[in-house]
């Protein structure tokens, strides 16, 4: 009689171990597919407010001469903003060390679209610092500059200088061997043809080096000028003010 009701009571137990761990086990798949769910939805959050880079930003500025057609007219104008208007050969002046920029523009009948940009570094203390930095495209609407070299574009050719200029906005900021000089300076260059500027690193003062500047293409495009080269009738000295662009994609960093 023992032994059975000991049977029983045993087979009870093990029913209701069955039926813990049958529940524990469901409330695990349970559990682990809600958290799944929830690393997936983050996941999808996270990326869909991941911060832009700089050629997405600019590829989505760029849009803004949409649609390409043969129909209308296409620009590229190299700029450089030396940083004394008065002494074209001094690099830095306090704080400021010049800039070379785009302007990219297509007119159509009546209606001209601008758009004018230049290469950063996403933080410019650390390029101080650091080699190869982030890199960041801003607006340059209505800066000032000092010498211009400008080439009338086809549409085939603007295209093309669109895609290198987002392509070319992937790369880090480097001081030294990739400023805002050489960035601007290969973009006119891939569909300058033949003549293309030439590019000069110079040298930077104090411990800083040697890179582009835009002293060293002001006094490239002055020589082209003078020496009455190809470029010679497109190539402006003065003072001069940049277009606004139209319908820039800020930078989150500003």
């Amino acid at each position: 009689m023992s032994q059975y009701i000991t049977l029983r009571f045993t087979n009870a137990l093990f029913r209701k171990f069955s039926l813990l761990a049958i529940f524990s086990l469901w409330t695990v798949i349970v559990c682990g597919q809600a958290i799944a769910n929830i690393d997936q939805t983050n996941t999808v959050q996270t990326s869909s407010t991941k911060k832009k880079s700089a050629s997405e930003r600019l590829e989505e500025t760029l849009k803004c001469f949409n649609p390409l057609n043969k129909n209308a007219e296409y620009s590229i104008t190299l700029c450089a903003d030396i940083p004394d208007n008065n002494q074209p050969d001094r690099v830095h002046v306090r704080s400021e060390t010049g800039h070379v920029f785009i302007v990219l523009t297509k007119i159509q009948q009546s209606d001209t679209t601008h758009c004018v940009f230049g290469f950063y570094p996403r933080r410019p203390a650390s390029s101080l610092i650091f080699k190869n930095v982030r890199s960041e495209i801003l607006d340059n609407s209505e800066r000032e500059y000092n010498i211009s070299v400008f080439k009338q574009l086809d549409e085939t050719s603007f295209m093309k200088t669109l895609n290198t200029a987002i392509e070319l906005a992937k790369k880090k900021y480097n001081l030294n061997k990739y400023n805002c000089y050489d960035y601007a300076i290969d973009i006119f260059n891939e569909v300058a043809g033949t003549n293309k500027l030439p590019k000069n690193h110079i040298n930077f003062p104090f411990i800083f080096g040697k890179g582009g500047s835009p002293c060293s293409l002001y006094a490239d495009l002055k020589q082209l000028k003078e020496n009455g080269s190809t470029w010679a009738p497109y190539i402006q000295i003065g003072l001069f003010k940049a277009p606004v662009s139209k319908d820039f994609e800020i930078s989150d960093n500003q």
